[in-house]
């Protein structure tokens, strides 16, 4: 009977707390105010592309512009009192100050920046990693480098065996959970022969063994800096309330909310961007790590879970979630895309397949690809429902036909380019970044063929990539930590330093208004991204 009453009135607190969200969320939207100013060096002289942070403290959202001939303006700040700060473009802040924004006000802040650091991002510190001349550096950096960058390792000093015993580990961290190398015996270590596990800790040893120097010589902070001028963007970033959150994936729903995951919180998460007001949902599993998300026009939000191997739904009308699992064990589901048919299609990184869930029938379908351990990422569905993946390891964007279950490869021009996620743009073609080489590509729907572009920060780590409703296209710079448009008409890209440190973007979208949004996975944050005209 106790346990009855409390679960009652769980379901009643859970419904209530679902209702003021609703409410607040067809409220009309709070009033907000502005505040501009003036942006000067210590000898007056007026700065562009200097970063300028107006932070609401109580509400945990921070607005970020950039000055342009020594003016800023910030527009849509949510009143309260808020923490300014600035700094010249990829240096530390050089100025700061406390203001109170006053709903349907233009606030006047003048600054005046002194010199500052310049900042470095794990992109300067990859070109300070050994190179032997053998591929292996390469090898590390798309194994190691593209999940954590370089700098978990490069300060650390172990023998042959610990570093092989960490090798191991992040190689069955999907299967396992969080790592935790100690628990691999000395016995379970040298009985290990894996040829690419050799090679990584080869060099790892020979370059970080116990008896090397404490450190790599500090590089130039380089990479850490923005495209002055055109275009113009206001950054705003949404603090979860789950600090360990962990947010990987996002979408965003036809009402504007936008749904994410907590890979470490555990939870799914959701967000009025009107209100800045947020909903977690735990999720009922001991460990998910829930990975990819969608979110239909029926109010349900589906997520992927890389470690539970399941597929989730979640009722955002009632707080009610179902779980199925995948019909084979071990598949680690991935990226999730709801093609227009209502079909929910998933790469499945550690089963090697492609497969669709129809809700209807509660139903799977799986398509094996060719191409063994290609480790399948990025996916979407075009008009003629085609699915497009990528094959991250596998070097190789694929395309499978649903109707006759054929999949076709397509291998970019350069070697080991490490194709991570992709878009489609309104003519159906396929944009794609190229982590491991530095590039984005575009692929010919019709003729097969691939375009290449290099970016111009050196190892800036492409992560993922979206269309916006006028054909730009947006990507993240994972080791750089940037944010970039490029026009393909003109061939031009325009960086933009993202405001959170080491921020690991590893998901984009596209809302209805046109802004950008990323799930900021290191500093559990959401950030949407506005291009000014």
């Amino acid at each position: 009977m106790i346990f009855m009453e409390e679960a009652m009135l769980k379901v009643v607190a859970l419904s209530l707390a679902l209702f003021f969200w609703q409410s607040a969320s067809v409220a009309q939207a709070i009033e907000t105010g502005s505040l501009e100013g003036a942006v000067r060096d210590e000898n007056g002289k007026p700065l562009t592309g200097a970063a300028v942070k107006i932070r609401n403290v109580a509400r945990g959202i921070t607005v970020t512009v950039f000055s342009r001939d020594g003016n800023y303006s910030a527009p849509g700040l949510f009143p309260g009192r808020s923490e300014v700060s600035a700094g010249p473009g990829g240096h530390a802040e050089g100025a700061r100050a406390e203001i109170e924004i006053a709903p349907g006000e233009n606030t006047s802040l003048n600054l005046v920046l002194k010199r500052s650091s310049p900042i470095l991002t794990p992109a300067d510190w990859i070109a300070q990693l050994p190179d032997d001349r053998d591929g292996v550096k390469q090898l590390v950096i798309n194994r190691c480098v593209n999940c954590h960058g370089p700098l978990n390792f490069v300060s650390r000093r172990f023998d042959r065996l610990g570093w092989k015993k960490i090798v191991i580990d992040m190689g069955r961290i999907e299967e396992i959970g969080p790592p935790n190398y100690k628990s691999i015996s000395d016995e379970e270590a040298m009985a290990s022969n894996n040829e690419e596990a050799e090679r990584i800790t080869a060099y790892l040893t020979r370059h970080f063994g116990p008896d090397r120097a404490p450190e790599l010589s500090v590089p130039k902070a380089v990479a850490y800096r923005n495209t002055a001028g055109e275009p113009d963007v206001v950054i705003t970033q949404f603090d979860i309330p789950t600090r360990t959150a962990i947010p990987h994936n996002l979408t965003v729903d036809p009402r504007g909310h936008v749904w994410f995951v907590e890979r470490y919180g555990e939870k799914i998460g959701g967000l009025d961007p009107k209100t800045g007001a947020f909903r977690e949902f735990p999720i009922p599993a001991k460990v998910a790590r829930s990975h990819g998300i969608v979110a239909d026009s029926s109010g349900f939000v589906w997520w992927s879970e890389s470690r539970g191997n399941h597929l989730g739904r979640l009722d955002s009308r009632t707080g009610e979630m179902r779980r199925t699992p995948l019909p084979q064990e071990r598949s680690s589901p991935h990226t999730l895309f709801l093609a227009s048919d209502g079909l929910i299609w998933m790469t499945q990184i550690r089963g090697n397949r492609v497969a669709s869930f129809d809700p209807r029938t509660e139903s799977f379908k799986e398509y094996a690809i060719p191409t063994k351990e290609s480790r399948p990422y990025g996916i979407a569905v075009d008009s003629r429902n085609h699915v497009w993946f990528c094959e991250f390891t596998g070097d190789k964007i694929g395309r499978l036909d649903p109707a006759t279950g054929a999949i076709t490869e397509y291998a970019p021009p350069t070697r080991y380019s490490g194709p991570r996620r992709l878009a489609l743009d309104r003519n159906g073609n396929v944009w794609f970044t190229q982590y491991n080489t530095n590039k984005i590509a575009l692929l010919d729907r019709y003729t097969g063929a691939i375009r290449e572009w290099k970016i111009p920060t050196p190892d800036s780590g492409p992560y993922d990539i979206v269309v916006d409703h006028r054909g730009k296209i947006w990507f993240d710079e994972f080791t750089a930590n940037k944010i970039v448009r490029f026009d393909p008409a003109t061939a031009k890209f325009s960086e933009f330093p993202l405001p959170g440190l080491d921020s690991q973007v590893r998901k984009m979208a596209v809302d209805q208004a046109g802004a950008v949004w990323l799930s900021e996975y290191k500093n559990s944050r959401m950030v949407r991204v506005v291009e000014r005209q």
